[in-house]
């Protein structure tokens, strides 16, 4: 407990004085406006040391992970935003990923559950149930400019389902990659950094697809889904199973964006935690190829934003 009191301090101590968070959203918006990606990153900076000097190490992590993101997407933007500022940001970065953070400690948890006690199979569908709650999110984007791929997780779910069991033909296999490689370029498209394009969710705040962890949601898909790709085409003695995207329905930037409370506080994170678990119990059970899809079938059909009664 001492040394993460003293980790806390050095971070936040002879932190810039940051301004205030509501001058900083206005300028945000301003620089969205002018489609400034590299004053976007600055503000984003910005608003992650405000967390830092105001304890709140969880909101820290979001703001210098998008700030992050922002300048590395492009080598244009990279070059504007000051070296100083993207060491400093990186340097902050690796420190929170040490601290007892809850987006740290559950990945963290997952990774050694897998290796301990599941096999390439079973990591493979504990990863698959999480990319089948992630369909109607999918859903929700895909309607924004650019964003398209994301409406086709639904039957990207079906066919690496399909093909744990019978082989799939080269146009699905064709498809599936395609799939993956979008995920990864989108990543590179200025509209995932758009903050003026959001859609509605019905009983909460708007969705951005920036609120799919910054790229880590992207990112983690087109792994997972590389990863698949390579089993199907060469065996798993070439391909090891991903666990990063098990964590990712999560989606705490959403939270942390929309709400002031903590991430534990949040009944939505508390079920989909609950759910994660519930997947490792079931891909530790005797389980029948049936029981696999009609989770999957229920996943799909899951909205994770709302609370589950």
């Amino acid at each position: 407990m001492i040394s993460i009191i003293s980790k806390l301090l050095q971070l936040f101590k002879n932190v810039l004085p940051a301004r205030n968070m509501e001058d900083l959203e206005r300028r945000l918006v301003k620089a969205q406006e002018k489609e400034d990606l590299p004053a976007l990153s600055k503000i984003y900076y910005d608003m992650g040391l405000h967390c830092m000097k105001n304890n709140d190490p969880d909101r820290a992590m979001m703001y210098l992970s998008r700030s992050d993101s922002i300048y590395s997407s492009r080598d244009d933007v990279f070059e504007q935003v000051k070296e100083s500022l993207r060491e400093d940001c990186s340097r902050r970065i690796g420190e929170l990923e040490e601290f007892p953070l809850l987006t740290n400690q559950i990945p963290e948890q997952i990774g050694q559950q897998a290796e301990e006690f599941l096999d390439d199979l079973q990591i493979r569908l504990w990863g698959l149930f999480t990319m089948a709650r992630l369909v109607k999110v999918g859903k929700r984007l895909c309607v924004l400019d650019g964003c398209e791929v994301l409406g086709q997780l639904e039957r990207a779910v079906d066919l690496m389902l399909c093909s744990f069991q019978e082989p799939v033909s080269q146009e699905e296999y064709q498809f599936l990659m395609d799939v993956c490689n979008d995920l990864y370029d989108l990543g590179d498209d200025e509209c995932f950094s758009d903050l003026t394009k959001q859609v509605e969710v019905p009983g909460g705040a708007p969705l951005q697809a920036f609120d799919l962890n910054g790229l880590l949601v992207l990112t983690e898909l087109n792994l997972y889904m590389d990863s698949h790709l390579r089993l199907l085409s060469g065996g798993s003695e070439t391909s090891e199973a991903e666990t990063g995207l098990i964590a990712c329905a999560l989606l705490p930037d959403y939270y942390l964006r929309t709400c002031k409370e903590a991430l534990s506080d949040h009944l939505q994170i508390r079920q989909e935690i609950e759910r994660i678990q519930d997947d490792f119990t079931f891909v530790c059970s005797q389980f029948t190829w049936q029981d696999v899809a009609g989770r999957i079938a229920e996943y799909k059909e899951l909205d994770i934003l709302k609370v589950q009664s």
